[in-house]
């Protein structure tokens, strides 16, 4: 599968506006990401969905990155590569809408799963609150930090988390960086007292984000691995 142009997620983006969105989402920006590796789409926003600033402001901080490296090595092995891509664009344009037409957060409660099931029902997307890229996830983000409070896990192609300057964006706790030499996966993490040997579990669905103590701006990730 050759990777699609921007102009080609474009067209995707506005075919599945009017089908399964009344054509109500406002238009933004879609980017390949080639840093975005411990998750194969995210909805980013540095504003809150009830922010005061113009439309046209908000549109530049706004955007659905995908990624690039997660979807080369998928269609390297699979022929599959491109339904996953369509169900993955058709999953962060559930979050705009969350975000853009019902002014709320983005989550995957019910809101989420009624028009999941909704779009679902169509036979072209096959939307799920999972992806199937462990295998490209694992190979592609060596570096992982734990949040001291809940436990989440954050992986990184590169040490771009800085725990002093980070915080978790679940419960904005202290965030500790693990010894990639003993995380493994999959395997599913219990234990909130393990830290540089446990096991990370890449089993569950998981919504996160991380917090910048010094802008505020929140990126919400959206990680998910096939149970």
């Amino acid at each position: 599968m050759a990777i699609p142009s921007l102009e080609t997620l474009q067209t995707h983006w506005r075919r599945l506006n009017v089908r399964y969105f009344d054509n109500r989402l406002p238009p933004i920006p879609i980017v390949w990401s080639h840093r975005l590796t411990s998750s194969v789409g995210m909805f980013a926003s540095r504003g809150g969905p009830r922010s005061k600033q113009p439309h046209t402001s908000a549109e530049r901080h706004r955007e659905i990155r995908l990624s690039r490296p997660l979807l080369e090595r998928l269609a390297a092995r699979t022929p599959y590569a491109e339904q996953e891509l369509l169900n993955t664009l058709a999953h962060e344009m559930i979050h705009q809408w969350q975000f853009d037409i019902l002014k709320r957060r983005p989550n995957h409660g019910m809101d989420f799963l009624r028009k999941m099931t909704e779009m679902n029902r169509s036979g072209e997307v096959a939307v799920t609150t999972h992806h199937s890229l462990q295998q490209e996830v694992l190979a592609l983000s060596p570096f992982a930090w734990r949040c001291k409070n809940c436990g989440q896990v954050y992986r990184r192609q590169r040490r771009t988390i800085k725990p002093r300057r980070h915080q978790c964006g679940n419960c904005r706790g202290s965030l500790q960086e693990l010894d990639v030499r003993h995380v493994t996966g999959p395997s599913d993490e219990t234990s909130p007292q393990a830290s540089h040997q446990a096991t990370v579990s890449l089993e569950r669905p998981t919504s996160h984000a991380v917090a910048d103590k010094q802008t505020k701006q929140l990126t919400l990730e959206f990680s998910f691995s096939q149970a």
